[in-house]
């Protein structure tokens, strides 16, 4: 790093005009309205408010680069928190926010906290740093260089390891794992709705489970929760509505599981003995390493009744539909109750390997709105083939599902975002391309400012430079099919090789 620290004063630092935020600015009142527009008033309240009560981070430095033409320095990093700070020294000069607005910003710099400073500890750089510092601080993990955020599990360890009660989706998640095989439920459901979901009072109760009572999450309670849970994906897919939509209110859960939860215990009576809390208990151990299962616990019961939609395809008792793998398990109605019990739960498989594309998320698409009803059909039938396993039988239709979500997801993508720095769509540059290849070389010309994220962007050009390599391949399958096909094992390692990861990106950004 070349920069050096220096303090300067509020007056002499300018907003930066072209931050990514929002569209480029005019003058300094313009980029501070686009800021606040683009951000949001309530969260700058909220960051002025954190500013005021525990003041600056002082390992997160303000990055600035003096401009010979205004003759002040330009915020290239830190452009919320300068405004924040604005905004409480001198509320009265921000005429677009309205005079409540204002009001409250007075009332939170004359309330307790630290004092004002008119001026600020900035690092002064040149414009070819400072860009760096932006990228590296706004790009994502990038391949490990930027930083990660923590997700909802790593936030919930570190409130635990403060001292806090686990919750009781931590409980959950660590009980799945040590009772089934390593399973990582957050594969099935989110973790957040994991807690949504369980924790509520009727569910919880009837499921037996407190998370003041580690001796409460037995194996049966346990296999219980993961089944239940692919229950509620299965009715998510059957209703074509997000879980969160579908399971949206403390009754509309209670009022959809409690019932699927009495048909289980009907069939699955509860016959595992309590383990020892101080001797079976994975949170007393830092070791994240998990017993076989097997060793531990009576063989686990099958699992959950069959979820709601009626299909030909052979039931297996775990709830999910059975397709035979060859003509030797045809009689798999005859076969023992052990012989199905779910692969969560066995020894010596392969644990959590995602099968063609097994964790698509749908969740922000609407199925009843014009731009997204298409690719929400095609998301729908891919989660069907991976969770059914059909890509061995249905090998044409898995490559024309593989070859339509990559343009659907694509096309719904630039229908939601703009190109950077302008005020137009991503999908005004395409809307005339008829072809799949128009539409990524399109995207590789522009793919900065169409893709604002560097990992992804890594992944785009890692699946689409060649594009002979990976999307033609497909085109030749839906158009020659008695001349070209793909072979099961390509077609499920596809998504594993970022596409999946891409797509998931155009789909939820």
């Amino acid at each position: 790093m070349s920069g050096s620290e220096k303090r300067i004063k509020v007056s002499n630092i300018a907003n930066y005009y072209e931050n990514p935020r929002h569209p480029i600015a005019s003058d300094e009142f313009d980029t501070l309205k686009k800021l606040f527009d683009s951000v949001g008033i309530p969260q700058m309240l909220n960051l002025a408010s954190d500013i005021k009560a525990h003041g600056l981070l002082p390992c997160n430095r303000i990055v600035v680069v003096y401009s010979e033409f205004l003759k002040k320095y330009v915020v290239y990093e830190g452009n919320r928190r300068v405004a924040a700070i604005k905004l409480l020294l001198y509320p009265d000069t921000f005429t677009f926010l309205d005079k409540a607005t204002i009001d409250k910003v007075k009332k939170i710099v004359s309330g307790p906290g630290v004092g004002l400073s008119t001026s600020l500890n900035c690092y002064v750089t040149d414009e070819t740093e400072a860009f760096f510092i932006m990228e590296r601080l706004h790009s994502g993990e990038d391949h490990g260089r930027g930083l990660k955020s923590w997700d909802a599990r790593e936030k919930e360890n570190f409130k635990v390891r403060q001292g806090n009660k686990q919750s009781l989706s931590n409980l959950i998640y660590l009980y799945v794992q040590k009772y089934c095989d390593g399973l990582d439920i957050t594969t099935i459901l989110p973790f957040t709705t994991i807690q949504r979901i369980f924790n509520n009072r009727k569910v919880r109760t009837k499921i037996g489970l407190d998370a003041s009572d580690e001796s409460t999450f037995t194996p049966d309670r346990i296999i219980l929760v993961v089944e239940a849970s692919k229950w509620i994906v299965a009715e998510s897919d059957y209703s074509q509505m997000s879980i969160t939509r579908l399971f949206n209110t403390a009754d509309s859960i209670s009022d959809k599981l409690c019932p699927w939860i009495d048909t289980y215990h009907s069939t699955h009576p509860i016959t595992t003995p309590k383990p020892n809390p101080l001797k079976d208990s994975p949170t007393k151990n830092s070791d994240t390493s998990l017993e076989d299962s097997s060793a531990t616990n009576e063989t686990p019961p099958n699992a959950a009744p069959p979820s709601p939609p009626e299909s030909s395809i052979q039931k297996e008792k775990d709830g999910s539909d059975f397709v035979p793998d060859s003509p030797d398990t045809s009689k798999s109605s005859s076969t023992s109750p052990s012989t199905h019990t779910p692969k969560s739960i066995r020894s010596g498989v392969v644990k959590n390997q995602p099968y063609f594309f097994q964790g698509l998320d749908s969740s922000k698409l609407n199925p009843h709105d014009s731009t997204s009803h298409g690719v929400s059909a095609v998301c729908q039938e891919l989660r069907l083939f991976s969770d059914k396993k059909l890509v061995s039988t249905y090998p044409l239709a898995s490559a024309f599902l593989t070859r339509s979500i990559i343009e659907q997801s694509i096309k719904y993508y630039s229908h939601q975002h703009y190109i950077q720095g302008q005020r137009k769509l991503i999908w005004e540059n395409i809307e005339r391309l008829s072809k799949l290849s128009q539409i990524i070389d399109n995207y590789k010309r522009n793919l900065a400012n169409y893709i604002t994220d560097t990992t992804i962007r890594d992944y785009f050009m890692a699946l689409f430079d060649n594009y002979n390599d990976t999307v033609n391949p497909l085109n030749w399958v839906v158009h020659r099919p008695s001349e070209f096909q793909l072979d099961a094992s390509t077609l499920i390692e596809l998504p594993r090789k970022g596409l999946l990861t891409v797509i998931n990106y155009f789909l939820t950004a």
